[in-house]
């Protein structure tokens, strides 16, 4: 019986190495070629499994594509940022900020590939309740949530949150449009503006 569960817990193991391996391929490729530019038979071929494989852990290249997204996406590792998070809210906003500054640009030919594949990736996600975006968003929203609440700042949290994203993704979007300037190229410095725009504004007192 416990050689029977070890070679089950085995396997499971072997499954779940398999997953994650197509998902990196899945990754790699989409990351050149897009969603829409991918195979499903380049990406088992980088993943040096069979097509067969492929299917039989996702399906088809939709469902792979919405777990490459959910692997991806770094809400659990911004939950991690968020419980050592203590005050001031400008430290607050300053790590937030970096964080996703980090993983935007290590993101940043996907998002690409998102924006010329809009409707393609809206298609995808529209029979999907979870997005990589919102996922992330909702956890910005719940601390602008609590500084609400505790009288730090005013506004609806929903709308400060995407201002507050919106602005860190234009400048990765941006920023090889403005080469050579320090909000393009030092990301502690942009993200220090961000955040005392974002607070204070800049009209003069």
């Amino acid at each position: 019986m416990i050689e029977q569960h070890a070679s089950e817990n085995a396997v499971k193991s072997q499954a779940d190495q398999t997953r994650d391996r197509i998902i990196a391929a899945a990754r790699e490729v989409i990351g050149r070629k897009g969603k829409r530019g991918s195979t499903t038979r380049e990406i088992a071929d980088v993943a040096g499994v069979n097509e067969a494989t492929l299917f039989r852990h996702f399906g088809n290249k939709e469902s792979l594509i919405v777990a490459v997204a959910k692997a991806s996406c770094p809400d659990a590792r911004l939950r991690e940022v968020m419980v050592d998070l203590r005050g001031p809210i400008e430290e607050d906003l300053l790590q937030i900020g970096l964080f996703l500054n980090k993983q935007l640009e290590s993101m940043i030919d996907m998002i690409k590939w998102s924006l010329v594949e809009s409707d393609y990736e809206e298609a995808i996600f529209s029979k999907e309740a979870w997005r990589p975006q919102t996922a992330v968003r909702q956890i910005v929203i719940e601390y602008l949530q609590s500084c609400v609440d505790a009288g730090t700042i005013s506004g609806d949290p929903s709308e400060l949150a995407t201002i507050f994203m919106g602005t860190i993704f234009a400048r990765i979007i941006a920023r090889d449009k403005f080469p050579g300037t320090t909000l393009s190229v030092d990301p502690e410095y942009a993200t220090r503006l961000f955040v005392n725009v974002f607070l204070n504004g800049v009209r003069s007192k």
